[in-house]
């Protein structure tokens, strides 16, 4: 596979919406949360595919800016306990939640 074709599939393919997310995003809006989306990701295709999958409405921004926040909920995301070597085990052991085995 060529480096632009990873990178196609990558940055530019964006999997099916997963069973329960509407429902989350609805309960956080109704909390009065503001939902922004942080992505690395065509902001023109994740617009889209918030529309597609009619949740936009939730959403009061999409940005590639990460911005100050209460909370941050990543796929990829390892939490700092304040303690460096938790954390270093932590990253060497460091699978997003689709490749766990449940």
């Amino acid at each position: 596979m060529s480096q632009r074709s990873f990178c196609d599939k990558l940055f530019f393919f964006i999997p099916e919406i997963k069973d329960g997310a509407k429902e989350f995003l609805e309960e956080l809006y109704i909390m009065n949360y503001k939902i922004i989306l942080f992505t690395t990701r065509n902001s023109e295709l994740a617009k889209d595919w918030l529309v597609k999958n009619n949740i936009d409405k939730y959403f009061s921004e999409i940005t590639n800016v990460k911005k100050p926040a209460m909370i941050y909920l990543d796929d990829r995301a390892i939490c700092f306990n304040g303690d460096y070597k938790k954390s270093i085990e932590n990253i060497k052991n460091f699978k997003p939640y689709w490749k766990n085995k449940i």
